[in-house]
């Protein structure tokens, strides 16, 4: 009679249980570096329009926004060109010693920007410290994943990713506290002083870490067979077509999630720009005044009392209110009559408008709300993936995020609103990006570990500086077209992004429940 046995049960133990002190000390190194990492991020889009109105103060409002563009794409660029040198150095070279660096790179060149003169140095800069970011996350996970036991990796890598947003929100705590005139009054400038602080991790990580025994075996494998040459090797990428599908896959996600976030969902202060006005409570009388004339005489008589910031804040308010003025000269938006519908908008525009040091404050708080709700939409996806795959949980997440970016774009307008809204885009935008943390180490071998991971996350970033360096033409050639403003219009176009990783899951492999992939014959070739 054949013999019966039952299954043994699954292990129930808490994945925090699993780990020993070594792993602790792992994980919070590498978690605190992707925080402050994603600090330096943060300072970047948050004090963006306050940085380009600093270092730009004669352009007008779409010039501003361009130079932000650009900005962002250089620093983009420099993330996707550093991700993809420091993830072969991290496969060839070590793990924890190339996270260290990258660290390192990364505070040092955050500091710097904070002394840049004009916007080319301080572009200059942003490439760099991008480059240090680009590394470090790639290298982390990988670190991370090769460390973690097995069943405490998708959950210790998801919370890696989690605590990023405390980076976040503590860059959101700092706007309103360094900038304001009321606060410390350092300006924006006294946020990268902050983001330099990191570098003293990176001396930590190169005395506390070892290399993971994954990296170090394949090392020697690799030594032995005299095939080192395989070790983070892009085009090896390629050559195998399990790797070259898993490559594509992972490059379609990346893309589609970084255009939403760095292209779309992190230009929620500009779109407080765009629907909330600022003026200084000196200047409110007088654009009262203009707004009162009983008679065309008496308008530009009262346009005649502003001082030169007054008359480009009553130009921009006109440029508001009449799209189609935006692109005339100053002075014949100063001379031209208002109508009794522009007037009406434009007292509705003053009822709205907050001293600029309020509206730092606004972006302040809808940042700490924003990044508040992304750590429990990255926890949400940890605990989704673990229970139904990678693949179901990136396709919902992936259209939620879509649907929340539209929502956001076109319904916003009064500023009590960032109470429910940015909750809602940053719970939803940055799901997704758990979901790399944990996914992109899983579809590569050891020897391509961190190679694979950045290079799904870094060349996306290359396609992800396209997009966010059209925002503003787009922007332009829209803006007056509809009553929509073009920046929102344009954002709304951007956000279509997610069909790109939509389509890529049709070829995505399933990983959960599977150990780390083994590519010894890498080292036959």
């Amino acid at each position: 009679m054949a013999s019966s046995s039952s299954p043994a049960p699954a292990d129930t133990t808490p994945w925090w249980r699993l780990l020993n002190s070594y792993h602790w000390v792992v994980f919070f190194l590498a978690a605190f570096g992707w925080m402050f990492d994603c600090f330096d991020q943060q300072i970047f889009t948050m004090s963006r329009s306050i940085t380009m109105r600093d270092l730009m103060p004669q352009t007008d409002t779409l010039t501003q926004l361009q130079y932000g563009n650009w900005a962002t794409s250089i620093f983009i660029l420099g993330w996707a060109t550093g991700g993809l040198i420091f993830g072969t150095i991290g496969d060839k070279w070590g793990r924890a010693k190339t996270m260290g660096l990258t660290i390192l790179i990364y505070a040092a060149c955050t500091g710097l920007s904070g002394f840049a003169p004009n916007w080319s140095a301080f572009a200059l800069f942003r490439f760099l410290t991008g480059a240090g970011v680009g590394g470090e996350f790639a290298v982390g996970a990988a670190l991370l994943a090769e460390v973690m036991p097995d069943r405490a990796r998708p959950h210790a890598l998801g919370s890696l990713q989690a605590l990023s947003a405390i980076g976040n929100i503590l860059a959101a705590v700092s706007l309103g506290v360094v900038v304001p005139g009321d606060q410390l009054g350092w300006g924006w400038r006294g946020l990268y002083y902050l983001g330099a602080l990191p570098a003293l991790i990176a001396v930590v990580v190169f005395f506390k870490l070892k290399e993971p025994e994954r990296w170090v075996a394949a090392k020697a494998a690799a030594v032995q067979a005299q095939a080192t040459k395989h070790m983070g090797r892009i085009s090896d990428l390629f050559t195998d077509p399990q790797w070259r599908r898993n490559t594509l896959v992972g490059l379609g996600l990346a893309v589609a999630g970084q255009i939403g976030l760095w292209g779309v969902g992190f230009y929620t202060p500009e779109l407080i720009d765009a629907a909330i006005p600022t003026v200084e409570p000196q200047s409110r009388p007088k654009i009262e005044a203009v707004l009162a004339a009983s008679t065309a005489e008496a308008q530009s008589a009262a346009v005649g009392q502003l001082n030169d910031a007054e008359k480009q804040k009553y130009a921009e308010f006109v440029s508001r209110v009449a799209p189609s003025r935006d692109r005339r000269e100053l002075e014949e938006v100063l001379a031209a009559p208002l109508s009794d519908e522009h007037e009406n908008k434009m007292r509705e525009l003053l009822r709205k408008a907050i001293t600029e040091d309020r509206k730092t404050g606004l972006k302040m708080r809808g940042g700490i709300l924003q990044q508040v709700a992304a750590f429990f939409g990255i926890g949400c996806f940890t605990i989704v993936t673990a229970r139904l795959g990678r693949r179901i949980s990136f396709f919902l997440a992936l259209l939620l995020a879509w649907g929340s970016l539209v929502l956001t774009f076109v319904t916003f307008h009064e500023a009590w609103q960032i109470w429910y809204l940015w909750p809602l885009l940053g719970f939803c935008t940055l799901a997704p990006f758990g979901g790399y943390a944990i996914y992109f180490p899983e579809l590569f071998p050891t020897r391509l570990r961190t190679t694979g991971t950045s290079f799904c996350y870094n060349v996306g970033r290359y396609v992800t500086a396209f997009g966010v360096s059209i925002l503003g033409p787009l922007a332009g050639l829209l803006h007056g077209l509809t009553p929509m403003p073009g920046f929102r219009l344009a954002a709304i176009v951007l956000a279509s992004s997610y069909l790109i990783g939509i389509v890529a899951l049709v070829w995505a492999p399933e990983t959960v429940d599977q150990p780390l992939p083994e590519d010894e014959k890498g080292f036959k070739h």
